[in-house]
């Protein structure tokens, strides 16, 4: 637990780059609005706390280790994903409403289902499994309760997906702004 820095670092980096969360951060960034975006992110958070819960038990052991097993997950994860894509692509197009401060709103999307669809991101993307499975041994002091060292790591993961997503959020926001408002100018 004395490397918690370097874990940070690594954890940031992982999340930061691309992936399925990021993706519905950004997409939900720019259908969504500000008022819903923190729903999805908790959703996507509370997913990860379940990977890391999960790949902590020795059932994460079994699929890190059965091939048939892992190829299953990530079957399930891309079809999610891929179910994702389509609803984005073909789905019922919603219409932007601007407010005030050239905010953009979309009425029709729950937050409960921002949050549902987060939160099974999170949990179908296999990915996690095996980054807590070769990370979370690296930063482990045997000598240290395991329960609590886990607590620490799990926790400042989540914590760092909140973080992380948010920046994505409000960069994407700020980009949007601008691009409608330079659409407004021609």
């Amino acid at each position: 637990m004395s490397n918690i820095a370097l874990y940070v670092l690594i954890a940031s980096a992982t999340i930061a780059s691309p992936g399925p969360g990021v993706i519905l951060s950004i997409t939900n960034s720019l259908t969504h609005g500000r008022k819903k975006i923190a729903y999805g992110i908790l959703g996507i958070s509370l997913g990860m706390l379940g990977v890391a819960i999960f790949s902590a038990t020795s059932i994460g052991l079994v699929i890190a280790t059965s091939k048939k097993m892992f190829l299953a997950i990530q079957l399930v994860g891309a079809m999610y994903i891929f179910y994702l894509g389509f609803k984005i692509a073909f789905g019922k197009r919603k219409s932007f409403v601007l407010e005030s401060d050239s905010n953009l709103e979309v009425s029709s999307t729950s937050a409960g289902r921002l949050f549902k669809e987060g939160l099974l991101t999170s949990l179908s993307n296999p990915k996690p499994i095996l980054f807590f499975m070769a990370v979370f041994p690296q930063f482990i002091d045997t000598e240290q309760t395991y329960l609590s060292q886990f607590l620490i790591l799990a926790s400042a993961f989540c914590l760092l997906v909140l973080l992380i997503h948010f920046c994505y959020e409000e960069a994407f926001a700020l980009a949007s702004r601008y691009l409608w408002k330079a659409q407004d100018n021609l």
